[in-house]
Parts: structure tokens; sequence; C-alpha cells
């Protein structure tokens, strides 16, 4: 998932905030870090599915879609690293 444009990006997490009720970014990324499970969202265009996942989710399974394209909001935001990446 590390191919994600930096719009598509911006778009998930707005959205993400509307769909659970966050005013701004600053509040969603504040309450998936103080909260064992993290708000996430569905990355499938078309598909906004939400969940709650694990913090550092980058492959969670959509139960709207059928994919394997949950990406928690801290993965989406830049602040925990995709599995992908690690290493690189």
């Amino acid at each position: 998932m590390s191919n994600i444009s930096l719009a598509q990006r911006v778009q998930k997490l707005v959205t993400l905030c509307d769909q659970r009720g966050f005013q701004d970014l600053d509040d969603l990324l504040l309450a998936a870090l103080l909260k064992d499970a993290s708000p996430a969202i569905c990355m499938t265009e078309g598909c906004n599915n939400t969940a709650d996942m694990e913090p550092d989710q980058d492959q969670g399974f959509c139960e709207a879609c059928g994919g394997k394209t949950i990406i928690s909001a801290l993965v989406l935001a830049g602040l925990i690293q995709e599995a992908d990446d690690v290493g690189s």
C-alpha cells in the first residue's frame, strides 16, 4: 500500500474524520494514539468502510468489499511505518 498518493491519503483521512465524528485530524490521531485500536478505513476506490484495527494495520480485511485494504489512521498519516517500508 505504500504507493498511495498524498491526495488519496488526505481524502481518506478526511472521510474517516467525518464518518467517525472527529472535528479535525488532530482529534482523530489523538484518539488513535490513546486507544488499543485505531480507527481505520478501506483504501479501495469507492469503498469508505471504517473499522477499528490494530494501530499498525496496513492490510486489514474489509467486510464491505472483501479486500485486505483497511489501513489504520496512524499508518495512513505516516505516524507508523507500513510493513512494506520496514527495513528499507
